[in-house]
């Protein structure tokens, strides 16, 4: 009885798991901004360019847009650049650009090395109006580098996630039933 009742600990934790992992949502976190001043803004990025939004794609985590830089104004940048930004919009400071847009970018390198951006970069389409203003606060722009940045997106998708929650399910499942079987012998 007493090694039916210890056994019964690892698959209650098992089943515990297994629901963590199908149920655990982040929490919604709302985006703050320091300073929306431009000039303060400009200072503060390590990369800065003019260019056109051509395309993005998407992971969990991020989305990487795709630009043809026309003009570099801080740091190296190639003629086809990527941006990540947060992929959860809004809350987490994501951005929502339309492909199409000229903007000036202002981005910081990331943990990964990425130029990453976000609400609060100071990133701005060309008919806003901070543009000019962030533009003039960069100084003079010179050519970009030849070539692409080319971010590498998490290979993780939803079914890597269901196939490990189902594992864990599994594990918790035959857990159960060694339980019972040792409960039934026991008594």
């Amino acid at each position: 009885m007493v090694a039916a009742r210890l056994l019964a600990v690892p698959a209650v934790l098992a089943v515990l798991a297994g629901g963590l992992v199908l149920g655990s949502a982040a929490p919604a976190a709302a985006c703050s901004c320091v300073t929306n001043d431009p000039v303060e803004l400009a200072d503060h990025a390590d990369v800065a360019f003019v260019g056109v939004l051509t395309s993005q794609r998407s992971d969990a985590e991020v989305v990487a847009h795709l630009f043809t830089v026309v003009d570099v104004l801080a740091g190296d940048v190639r003629r086809g650049q990527d941006v990540v930004t947060p992929n959860a919009g809004e809350a987490s400071c994501g951005v929502e650009w339309t492909p199409g847009t000229t903007m000036v970018v202002l981005g910081r390198l990331d943990e990964r090395g990425r130029v990453a951006s976000d609400l609060c970069s100071g990133s701005s389409p060309a008919n806003a109006p901070a543009y000019d203003a962030t533009v003039e606060a960069l100084g003079e722009p010179r050519d970009p580098l030849p070539g692409r940045s080319m971010v590498d997106l998490d290979p993780t998708d939803a079914q890597d996630v269901l196939w490990a929650a189902a594992l864990v399910g599994v594990v918790g499942a035959l857990g159960m039933l060694v339980v019972r079987r040792l409960t039934r012998r026991s008594s």
